[in-house]
């Protein structure tokens, strides 16, 4: 066996170019990761590649039921992320949340804000009052059917489902809001890993009665094999009319 090393060369800066069919010494970063131009910048290569998966509730156009909920409460989930991968697997692969889409169909009467919170654990939590439906993830690719390593249940009840408490190793991931009372036919959307979206404007007679997306953004949330997540959603003041909601949710497992 011979040893060899392909050695590239480090480079912050943008380095001189050549012209091309020249041969060149490829880039890295000062850490030896090796420098590539993406000619697909979008999600499409995680697809193509059967790595992306996408979630929904069973039926488009039915609204999924949501009980009246106040506060933040740790046993009681708006949903329920697992990695079912196991550790022990050499080829384990780690969930990488995209984002959370809520279309509200029932607006939450009397609420004055939308508020979120995602909370990590390193362990499964079992859901002792289930009041929840099991969604199956698929690929938005159609050329192929991979499996996912994911479990996602949604509350899809009027009555709180409840879940059991967090272990001594949870975190909370992610803590924001969406702005101001929801309407009939809003978008609440958290985008995982980006700090870049749009503030929300607030109401103005005319954006009252007109249907908006109301986006929040999250940190990079990951899970590795055997840990789990809980997606919690509030509204303060809600006392009259519950929410009900349809769903998107993507991520992708590497």
């Amino acid at each position: 066996m011979v040893d060899f090393s392909n050695l590239a060369r480090a480079s912050r800066n943008l380095p001189q170019p050549v012209p091309d069919t020249s041969e060149i010494e490829m880039r890295c970063s000062r850490y030896g990761d090796q420098t590539t131009v993406s000619l697909i910048p979008t999600k499409h290569v995680l697809s193509d590649e059967g790595s992306y998966f996408v979630a929904t509730n069973a039926t488009p156009g039915t609204a999924v039921l949501y009980p009246l909920t106040t506060g933040f409460t740790d046993t009681v989930p708006f949903l329920y992320v697992y990695n079912n991968d196991k550790p022990t697997n050499p080829a384990y692969k780690r969930v990488f949340l995209d984002y959370i889409k809520i279309v509200i169909i029932q607006a939450p009467a009397n609420s004055t804000q939308s508020y979120f919170a995602i909370k990590l654990d390193t362990v499964a939590r079992s859901l002792g009052t289930n009041n929840t439906a099991a969604v199956t993830p698929v690929s938005p690719n159609m050329d192929i059917t991979p499996t996912s390593v994911t479990t996602l249940n949604i509350q899809s009840s009027a009555t709180a489902s409840a879940i059991t408490a967090a272990s001594a190793s949870a975190r909370v991931g992610a803590r924001g809001a969406f702005g101001g009372l929801p309407i009939a036919g809003d978008e609440l959307v958290v985008i995982c890993g980006s700090a870049d979206v749009g503030a929300y404007s607030g109401l103005t007679a005319a954006q009252a009665v007109c249907p908006g997306r109301k986006c929040s953004n999250s940190p990079p949330i990951l899970l590795g094999p055997g840990q789990s997540a809980t997606m919690h959603l509030w509204f303060p003041g809600n006392s009259t009319t519950a929410l009900t909601y349809e769903l998107e949710m993507a991520w992708w497992e590497r």
